[in-house]
């Protein structure tokens, strides 16, 4: 079996592409530790910034009974759902830019650190499920929509079986 040189080129692009992400990855310096206490950083913020948006929510918004919320139609609920979506995503949009008041730790420190790099990870992840978790009754009302509809969908598939 002949090897062609282009062949070879091209496994010895990806052995070096591999060897040099594998590097990137396992190293430790000044850089990525610096990444690592920004995210810690941000992530603690985060979290005490989400714990007394959402304490209020509950106490006002989130403070309906499972009877109440189970006695909406389907429509009702869908609607007040939504609405309700839209303000915490506006609530998320507003904790982010009050995250963004305190100085990057690491940017301080470091020379040359560019800040705000783990940011998005820190309100795609962790204050997404902060926020998610910790609202009472949200999850509940999101699990009747889906097992209306869904019900709804299985009795249409059933009349059209029969």
């Amino acid at each position: 079996m002949e090897i062609h040189s282009s062949q070879f080129s091209k496994n010895y692009k990806y052995k070096y592409h591999f060897s040099e992400q594998w590097n990137k990855l396992i190293s430790i310096d000044k850089v990525r530790l610096g990444k690592i206490l920004e995210m810690f950083q941000y992530s603690i913020i985060a979290y005490i910034l989400v714990v007394i948006f959402t304490t209020i929510l509950n106490k006002t918004i989130f403070s309906k009974p499972k009877e109440e919320i189970e006695s909406y139609n389907t429509l009702n609920l869908l609607i007040n759902t939504f609405f309700e979506l839209f303000l915490i995503i506006i609530i998320m949009y507003y904790i982010q830019k009050i995250i963004l008041l305190f100085p990057s730790l690491p940017a301080i420190f470091i020379p040359g650190f560019k800040e705000h790099t783990t940011l998005s990870y820190v309100i795609h992840t962790a204050l997404i499920y902060f926020f998610l978790e910790i609202i009472t009754n949200l999850k509940y009302r999101m699990e009747i929509i889906h097992d209306r509809l869904l019900i709804t969908d299985l009795r249409k598939t059933d009349k059209k079986i029969k």
